[in-house]
């Protein structure tokens, strides 16, 4: 049994014909013959040569999958992440799920309410009853408070388990948020300024209704684009 540090274990990451090990509570796995890692990436994700522990921890699957690999040394984690402090370690080291999960939890709220508040304009257009405006307004204001913990845990994801790196799926996912911000800010101004905005559609409609509409339709798509990329950052669709 051959013993690997980090700087060892990193020549084996796939690229160039080398071999491809994993490292996982102290083991290290020779993945070279296995199709998931052929690139020497799982999942688009999952990147050979180091250390996988803390993310195989925090994935949506178990260390089963390791099973089917040959244990063939093991692995001197050396010096903890000096980015990290200490106390925050052993919290992570207690409860594995807060590297990962905290962020997909909160960020399911804003996306659904956002999304839901163009659903009742929809509904209100149609049937009229001001029960479903109301309805439209609380849930795009609720979306952009829920966005507050949704950001923080996300920012937090970034920098703990991608090292800050600007991938383009976190670029749109910042960026979208943004846009999705802004917009619920403007549709909050401009309902607090006038309360019969959109109620006016089907009495007196003037250029601030439309202009309104249109932009409470426009959290659904916006807030898709943050939910695709996240969905293609936790399950990437090339293999």
């Amino acid at each position: 049994m051959k013993e690997f540090d980090e700087s060892s274990l990193k020549k084996f990451n796939g690229k160039d014909e080398k071999s491809v090990y994993i490292a996982y509570k102290g083991k290290v796995y020779d993945a070279t013959s296995s199709k998931l890692w052929k690139t020497g990436t799982h999942m688009n994700t999952h990147i050979s040569g180091k250390d996988l522990t803390a993310e195989i921890s925090a994935a949506p699957h178990d260390e089963s999958m390791l099973e089917r690999l040959n244990v063939i040394g093991t692995y001197n984690e050396g010096h903890q992440d000096e980015r990290v402090p200490i106390w925050l370690n052993n919290i992570l080291e207690a409860h594995p799920t807060l590297k990962r999960h905290p962020h997909p939890i909160s960020v399911h709220l804003p996306l659904a309410f956002m999304m839901g508040s163009s659903l009742f304009a929809l509904i209100f257009l149609f049937f009229g009853h001001e029960s479903f405006e109301s309805t439209s307004f609380y849930l795009f204001t609720a979306g952009l408070l829920s966005t507050i913990p949704a950001i923080f845990t996300g920012l937090f994801t970034w920098w703990l388990n991608y090292r800050l790196s600007p991938s383009i799926h976190i670029k749109l996912k910042i960026i979208f948020t943004a846009l999705v911000d802004l917009d619920a800010l403007i549709l909050l101004f401009m309902r607090l300024n006038d309360p019969s905005i959109l109620s006016s559609i089907h009495t007196s409609p003037h250029s601030s209704t439309y202009i309104y509409l249109i932009l409470i339709l426009l959290l659904t798509p916006l807030t898709a684009v943050i939910g695709y990329n996240g969905g293609e950052l936790a399950f990437p669709t090339k293999k």
